[in-house]
């Protein structure tokens, strides 16, 4: 008994059906950079077995994390342009194994069967159905000695330990470094979703365990910039409705006076550090959907504890302005103390638009004199609100960023899942992984310093309702396949990672490779690669499949050896 099997990319797509024909062969990087390649495979057809028990044997001198390449059921597809796959199961879920645990014996009184001792993920090779292997080299980023290394992996029967499949990459590594990551990186961080799916107080001792696992995992796939809860975030809420309470900065009003109490955010914000975050996003200050009204804050009156803003609280009213005006003298001085100053962005309101311009104007005119100096921006499709000096930050939907680019300074990126059309990078489960990918390409070329999308974790369906387990519902939200979600909630309370979290962060290392190239050798050799490639890079680049993106980063690489 044979299985068939094949050495791919990290940006290939395998189908039980179906499977690349495309071999990887070799692979490069810098010194601190992760690598992640797949291993495809299936019995061979007129196998005389349909099914059988395998475990893999790894040999190397690299680090590397092994995963089973998961199955998600997606249902819906026809996102509305061509050359979508068909409903189906589609991998995308990173469900870890151990790298050659010790073996043990166990079986039937007629056969024997060899296991991974304490392994939780076992593998079953099928006649009918591809299935795939996820290896990723120095998933962390250390620092490793450079030269050739090789990986070989050989699969091999349970019952009787034949080895029934062996492939082997070749791995160079370059001697050098990476750059220091500059791009600001956020995935909106949904508190309440975890709270909710695990059935935990939120803020409590469980749920803060559950949250440093989650942002460990974000950190190491290249998120720097957290969403903040100091108030309850005011985004995806019906009108008169709220969410969870999700609110960190405790507030005290004694005889109409107002005071407040850090701790719970320090605590946030220590775990978060721990774990390697850099940056920190306030909640809004405004609600969405044209900052009409003050975001829910719940405080201490008096020894009562109840809600004393929201929905029915005018934005820019006498009673919401006394508020920020104690608050955000007070919230800047304990910045300035965890020396945050410069590590927040400061939120008005999410997606103002030409209709509420006015309340927009009003709403930033009640904060600006408390903000000045700040990093300040929101997630705006007019330029108009640029133009007028109204975000200094403007964070752009990728479908408008052309109006945007060359024309403003500090210019950020951002898509919700809906940015398709007309070559648009995303990272739905059914797009194309190197469209994932390429959106790192078009961030360099026109040096945007930030990137935002709206969900790392949201499990919720539209404006918060119901919710939804992702390995079972992947288009959980408004039918769209993996919009709102880079991570799974795994049972034992850690996320489970995702390919198209692992894509779009190395799309991020492409950005910091030709940072390093344009650091030895000067913009105009990033540029003429970018050109060979590519032609002009805009944000409507679409790669000519997996191929392609690969050879141009291999080029890259070349670049950098001989300018060292």
């Amino acid at each position: 008994m044979k299985l068939e099997t094949i050495i791919l990319s990290s940006l290939h797509k395998v189908y039980p059906l179906s499977c690349p024909k495309t071999p990887l062969t070799a692979l490069s990087g810098m010194r601190n950079e992760p690598l992640s390649f797949q291993l495809a495979y299936k019995l061979e057809e007129g196998s005389e077995k349909h099914t059988t028990p395998i475990y893999p044997r790894i040999e190397t001198d690299l680090e590397l994390n092994l995963y089973s390449v998961g199955y998600v059921p997606v249902l819906h597809t026809d996102i509305g342009i061509p050359d979508m796959p068909a409903p189906g199961l589609m991998g995308d879920m990173l469900l870890p194994k151990a790298v050659n645990p010790e073996l043990e014996h166990k079986g039937y009184p007629w056969k024997t069967l060899y296991f991974e001792k304490d392994e939780k993920i076992t593998l079953n090779a099928a006649n009918d159905a591809w299935q795939a292997l996820w290896f990723t080299v120095n998933e962390n980023g250390k620092s490793i000695a450079p030269g050739k290394y090789t990986v070989r992996i050989a699969l091999y029967e349970s019952y009787d330990g034949e080895k029934i499949g062996e492939n082997e990459i070749e791995i160079t590594i370059v001697d050098a470094e990476l750059p220091k990551q500059k791009l600001k990186y956020t995935n909106w961080f949904h508190c309440d979703c975890l709270a909710d799916f695990y059935d935990v107080k939120i803020f409590s001792e469980p749920f803060f365990e559950i949250m440093r696992a989650q942002v460990a995992c974000a950190v190491k796939n290249g998120m720097n910039m957290i969403l903040t809860p100091f108030f309850t975030p005011p985004l995806d809420t019906p009108i008169d409705d709220e969410r969870m309470t999700a609110q960190l900065v405790k507030v005290n009003v004694i005889n109409g006076a107002y005071s407040f109490d850090f701790s719970l955010l320090k605590k946030f914000i220590d775990i978060c550090r721990e774990e390697g975050m850099e940056y920190f996003e306030h909640s809004h200050l405004f609600t969405q959907w044209g900052s009409k009204a003050a975001p829910k804050v719940i405080a201490c009156v008096d020894g009562v504890e109840k809600r004393i803003f929201g929905w029915d609280t005018p934005a820019t009213g006498d009673e919401y302005t006394a508020f920020l005006d104690a608050y955000l003298p007070a919230v800047k001085k304990f910045l300035a103390g965890e020396n945050l100053s410069d590590k927040v962005l400061f939120h008005i309101s999410d997606e103002p638009n030409e209709t509420n311009a006015d309340y927009y104007r009003k709403a930033k005119a009640v904060v600006s004199k408390h903000l000045k100096g700040y990093l300040c921006g929101d997630a705006l499709s007019h330029y108009l609100f640029y133009e007028e000096g109204l975000v200094e930050t403007p964070i752009v939907a990728t479908h408008n960023i052309d109006e945007f680019l060359g024309r403003c300074d500090h210019l950020w990126a951002y898509y919700t899942g809906g940015q398709i059309y007309n070559g648009r990078s995303n990272r739905l489960i059914v797009f194309p992984s190197e469209r994932n990918r390429v959106i790192g390409l078009s961030m360099y070329a026109h040096k945007i310093e930030g990137f935002l999308h709206w969900a790392y974790n949201n499990y919720y369906d539209l404006l918060s309702q119901g919710l939804f387990d992702p390995a079972i519902n992947p288009c959980g939200y408004n039918n769209n396949p993996g919009t709102t979600y880079m991570v799974y909630p795994g049972r034992d309370g850690k996320p489970i990672q995702s390919t198209r979290q692992k894509n779009f962060a190395e799309g991020i290392l492409d950005i910091r490779a030709l940072e390093l190239l344009e650091s030895l050798a000067g913009r105009k050799a990033c540029d003429e690669i970018l050109e060979k490639h590519f032609g002009k890079v805009g944000f409507d680049v679409v790669p000519n499949g997996p191929e392609h993106l690969i050879a141009f980063r291999e080029d890259v690489n070349a670049a950098i050896q001989k300018a060292l």
